[in-house]
């Protein structure tokens, strides 16, 4: 039905440009969109709720320009994060984004970074899960703005190694998309003032791909010819996405509806013969919030949240027929099996903004939340035959768990001299069901002068076992070993310098981390699953960026990490899925003022793998690899005014490689890399 519908809406974007006729200056479009970037920047309030200018704000943070992005052949929000410095973004067995940030969270059972639409948190409390949102497309958004490194002074839970916050495009533009593997899809954003001061705003949004036709490596049932590996990666995809916001005398209504469905990627134990069950996907949010100016001095704010989300898992293949499970009976048929839930959160919260003084900003905020599994279920699959469901302590995660959350934030913000500023902040969580926690941060900037910046900052972060982890099913995997679980502990320490002219600006970041406890569902090949706490980990780096302008027609920019990440339990020492280096480079070219090119080099060093000795080859170290992009926008097509038509080639080279698994079923890694085309109009009305 998704596939009918594109196929109906695609040729209106061809033909509605054709119908244009009020014309606009390319120029005077440029002038506008560097005017609304360096608002957007100065207005960033994701490091302290309050509006700062990225540069000046405590700890770094990461301004992403979406437009920007999408002339370098960015496609999603997920490819987006991979442009950050210090970030890795890849996927584990069942093709979930993985967030590796310097260098820790191949292991991690859960997210590491808070996820955030429009200032909505998304992530599931069951799992810690964002899948949907790292798949939507980077036409429907203005900005990124990303905290690298721990968040949880301000945003507890998840916001361990950092914050992301998408911001959503609000203008009138139709847009329509093509490419390799039978890809489409459609944008529409639409916004109106009304007489009476209120604003809409309308993102539509739908898109539709087959499978890659990648193969697999071997899984690690192939060395005894069982199962069926290796075989194709079923990694299609479709989607929809809806959001509508409407603000009227001080009060903003958010609506959110996201639907995605896709593949089960390489399998999460074993090769899959076909797409048996997709993976399911729908979230949806109502959030309204209101600010109220009391005095000149203080302003109070409230928000009230509702989201709802149900996650149907693609269905996998625990041991293929022939191999011997984990209490040493072969397995006599294939069967597969489905896991799935549904969860509804419900938060509040009321913030005050006070400036006593003009160099002193005081916030303070007390939210409430609460989450609940409304449903759970498992399943197996038998193929001609009818399926089987798993009695309730068998499921992933007991229904009707739930969990309150009561947390008070305190932050203190003094301009200590006209060039010196200190922040003093901490969030004190409460959880029903798990022990309290306080989250501390200091931090200092200091403008030496208007060309040169020097930051400072301590702070610490945590995670508690989520619902899942906190509440599984007694027997939902065979002979899996339960151990008490602790929270995850980051404590974080990093200095940085910032050079910045009009057209050219040098970020370093030298940083410390230590990572205490994480927790893992360790699932070794032959061996029952283990739920337990395992992590004693250090990472060690540096982070640099450039950007600059050299004229009116070229620039370019680049980043480059190195991060020494030491896990004091392994073997060898050295963390799983870490790699020394990583280096992003763009460049952007102006032929003439209808014609733009653009290239995008990512490279990523070696990587590390497992140290595990298994009856299959294990792969220790996976090879580095680069890719190339190239990007071609093109203003005005058939002198059509108000249209843009891009055309995008990724991985120009056709660079294959693999990453580490997760878990380990696929001993020699993940296969990936594949060259794509794609084509976009783009009609502003």
């Amino acid at each position: 039905m998704k596939k009918n519908l594109l196929r109906n809406v695609l040729p209106l974007a061809f033909t509605l440009p054709l119908m244009a006729q009020s014309f606009g200056s390319r120029a005077d479009e440029q002038d506008e969109m560097a005017a609304l970037v360096a608002l957007l920047e100065e207005e960033t309030m994701l490091a302290t709720q309050t509006k700062m200018n990225a540069d000046y704000v405590p700890g770094m943070v990461s301004v992403l320009d979406a437009g920007e992005l999408a002339g370098y052949g960015i496609q999603t929000i997920g490819q987006a994060l991979n442009q950050v410095a210090g970030f890795y973004i890849t996927v584990n067995n069942a093709g979930a984004p993985l967030a590796i940030v310097r260098g820790a969270g191949a292991r991690l059972g859960a997210s590491n970074l808070k996820i955030m639409l429009n200032g909505v948190p998304v992530n599931r409390a069951i799992d810690g899960s964002a899948d949907w949102l790292y798949r939507l497309p980077i036409n429907q958004f203005e900005r990124i703005e990303v905290i690298r490194g721990p968040g949880s002074s301000l945003y507890g839970e998840f916001a361990f190694s950092g914050v992301v916050n998408v911001i959503s495009r609000s203008d009138n533009k139709l847009m329509a998309t093509a490419g390799s593997h039978n890809a489409l899809g459609s944008n529409l954003m639409v916004q109106h003032s009304f007489a009476d001061s209120t604003q809409a705003s309308l993102n539509l949004s739908v898109w539709d791909r087959d499978d890659s036709g990648l193969k697999g490596n071997p899984d690690n049932f192939a060395h005894s010819n069982r199962g069926f590996s290796p075989g194709a990666i079923f990694d299609r995809e479709q989607g929809t996405l809806a959001l509508a916001k409407v603000e009227h005398q001080g009060y903003h209504l958010q609506l959110q509806y996201a639907d995605v469905e896709r593949g089960g990627w390489y399998g999460r134990n074993a090769a899959m013969p076909a797409s048996i069950a997709p993976r399911q996907e729908t979230f949806q949010a109502v959030n309204v919030d209101k600010s109220w100016q009391l005095t000149p001095e203080l302003t109070l704010k409230s928000e009230l949240t509702h989201t709802h989300s149900q996650l149907t898992e693609a269905a996998y293949l625990p041991i293929p027929a022939g191999a011997r499970g984990t209490g040493g009976q072969v397995v006599t048929i294939n069967q597969y099996r489905q896991d799935g839930n549904t969860e509804s959160s419900n938060r509040a919260n009321i913030s005050l903004h006070w400036t006593p003084i003009v160099d002193h900003r005081v916030y303070f905020a007390l939210w409430y939340a609460h989450s609940q599994v409304d449903s759970a279920f498992g399943r197996f699959l038998r193929p001609g035959q009818p399926t089987s469901d798993f009695p309730a302590d068998k499921t992933k995660v007991l229904d009707n768990s739930s969990r309150s959350l009561t947390s008070v934030t305190l932050q203190d913000q003094w301009m200590l001299t006209d060039e010196l500023e200190l922040t003093l902040g901490a969030r004190f969580d409460s959880y029903s069901d798990w022990d309290a926690n306080l989250s501390p941060r200091l931090a200092a900037v200091w403008r030496v002068n208007e060309h040169h910046i020097l930051k400072a900052q301590y702070a610490e972060a945590f995670r508690p076992p989520t619902l899942e982890e906190a509440h599984p099913g007694p027997r939902s995997f065979p002979g899996t070993i339960f151990t008490p679980l602790s929270e995850e502990r980051l404590n974080s320490s990093e200095v940085a310098y910032i050079y910045r002219r009009d057209s050219f600006s040098f970020h370093t970041t030298v940083f410390n981390t230590e990572i205490k406890d994480l927790i893992e569902f360790l699932q070794q090949p032959g061996e029952p699953p283990i739920w337990h706490n395992n992590g004693d980990i250090t990472t060690t780096g540096v982070e640099l960026e450039w950007k600059q302008a050299v004229n009116r027609n070229w620039d370019w920019f680049a980043n480059l990490s190195y991060v020494r990440a030491r896990d004091h339990l392994d073997q060898d020492k050295i963390l799983i899925g870490s790699a020394q280096w990583q280096a992003r480079a763009g460049i952007s070219w102006h032929s003439d003022k209808l014609f733009h090119h653009a290239l995008l080099l990512n490279y990523m060093g070696q990587q590390e793998g497992s140290e595990t000795v298994l009856k299959s080859q294990v792969t220790r170290e996976f090879d580095a690899y680069f890719t190339l992009d190239y990007t071609l926008r093109i203003e005005q097509p058939l002198q059509i005014k108000k249209l843009e038509m891009t055309v995008g080639l990724k991985n120009l080279t056709g660079e294959e490689y693999d990453t580490v698994p997760n878990p380990l079923q696929y001993p020699q890694g993940l296969h990936q890399g594949e060259r794509t085309a794609n084509l976009l109009l783009s009609y502003q009305f």
